[in-house]
């Protein structure tokens, strides 16, 4: 039904989750292999929306003997999460009104070129990035171990002391080449829809965002708040729906 999925695009699901509410509240209790076989989604694609989902208590997960199945709760839930949105918008429109004319008009530009300007970006996001703090980052990078080649001597010493976290959206040539870590979470552009190899990198902390050529090995700085902030709604509905 062309609603559900409508409202639940409004809520930032991804873009299965619809499918798999829908297919749980029709049909009762299922299991996931249930699941799977009704919405005829690959079973990846199931688990992620269950999670979803689940952490959304939109279903929850109940024993069935020695199985657990999935059912929808309470759809009066599904209006419960617009309201929190609002609560949480109304929370966030005091401090954005805190904010002067002048600081969110601000630009400052930044051009950096070479190994050392490369360098000084990555340096940059640990010194600016509050502790415990999360940033944000695009990655087309071809090669990984030659892009670990710019970073300074004690930077992952300096960014692990913060305990930032970061979350990647990455072409699986990069993020195939990267290691689990705990405190960064990774998700791919499908090859199938998009080339996503330009070798190019984004990262968007604080109020600024950093953009990495490392094909002419130059970058650039932009500190300005609000199209830092700009920039994170984008990447974290795009983070949602893949």
């Amino acid at each position: 039904m062309k609603s559900i999925v409508q409202v639940f695009e409004r809520l930032g699901m991804s873009r299965h989750a619809s499918a798999v509410y829908e297919a749980t509240q029709k049909h009762g209790p299922m299991l996931a292999t249930d699941i799977i076989k009704k919405t005829k989604l690959h079973r990846p694609a199931v688990y992620r929306a269950l999670f979803e989902l689940h952490d959304n208590e939109l279903i929850t997960k109940v024993k069935n003997g020695k199985r657990f199945v999935w059912k929808t709760t309470n759809p009066e839930r599904i209006r419960d999460l617009f309201v929190r949105d609002t609560h949480q918008l109304q929370r966030l429109i005091p401090k954005e009104r805190e904010l002067s004319s002048n600081d969110l008009m601000h630009t400052t530009l930044k051009v950096l070129k070479g190994r050392s300007g490369i360098r000084a970006v990555f340096d940059d996001v640990i010194a600016h990035s509050k502790k415990g703090s999360t940033f944000f980052r695009y990655t087309s990078e071809k090669d990984l171990a030659s892009v670990n080649s710019y970073l300074s001597s004690g930077y992952r010493k300096k960014r692990d002391a913060k305990r930032l976290e970061r979350l990647v959206i990455s072409s699986p040539l990069s993020g195939q080449q990267k290691r689990l870590r705990l405190e960064r979470f990774i998700k791919f552009i499908r090859t199938e829809v998009a080339v996503f190899d330009q070798n190019i990198i984004e990262i968007i902390y604080e109020d600024r965002v950093a953009f990495i050529d490392l094909n002419s090995e130059e970058a650039l700085i932009i500190q300005n708040t609000l199209l830092a902030e700009f920039q994170k709604v984008i990447f974290k509905q795009l983070y949602k729906r893949l």
